[in-house]
């Protein structure tokens, strides 16, 4: 506060906002019967939400045969234990599928190389079937003719 003229402490001048803002916390409540029976019901409602939703959570997370009722952080617990297992089986399939998928590319240019390899060989043993089959031809002449005779 600073000091007035007059020595007394005066109060720094509000601006309109301050004074809305001062206006609103000092306001008299209106019903604070219907406030508070208000805000029961909202918290009603938001525990029936919160047991809603741990009853799914029950559904989707493994408890175990320990016990047929479970406490609200054993069920968090056992859920965060369940995230962390999906995750490192999540993670162990990926990089199985990265593993399969460098095997696949792997056996991909081999198969293309064996084919060449194959059509390399192809054409150099027709040449060689063609020759040994010209040679062929002259050999059973001379068996024929050697049983003819």
């Amino acid at each position: 506060m600073a000091k007035a003229e007059h020595g007394y402490a005066s109060m720094l001048p509000y601006s309109s906002k301050d004074r809305d803002a001062f206006k609103r916390r000092n306001k008299p409540k209106k019903n604070s019967t219907s406030s508070r029976s208000t805000h029961n019901e909202m918290e009603k409602n938001r525990r029936a939400h919160l047991r809603l939703c741990l009853e799914k959570l029950k559904g989707l997370v493994p408890l175990g045969p320990e016990s047929s009722r479970h406490t609200t952080l054993s069920l968090l617990t056992k859920a965060k234990l369940h995230i962390k297992k999906l995750e490192d089986c999540d993670r162990k399939a990926v990089h199985q599928i990265d593993q399969l998928q460098r095997e696949q590319r792997h056996l991909k240019r081999r198969l293309e190389k064996l084919g060449a390899e194959r059509t390399r060989m192809d054409s150099v043993g027709s040449v060689v079937s063609s020759e040994r089959s010209d040679s062929d031809r002259g050999f059973h002449t001379l068996v024929s003719l050697f049983h003819e005779v």
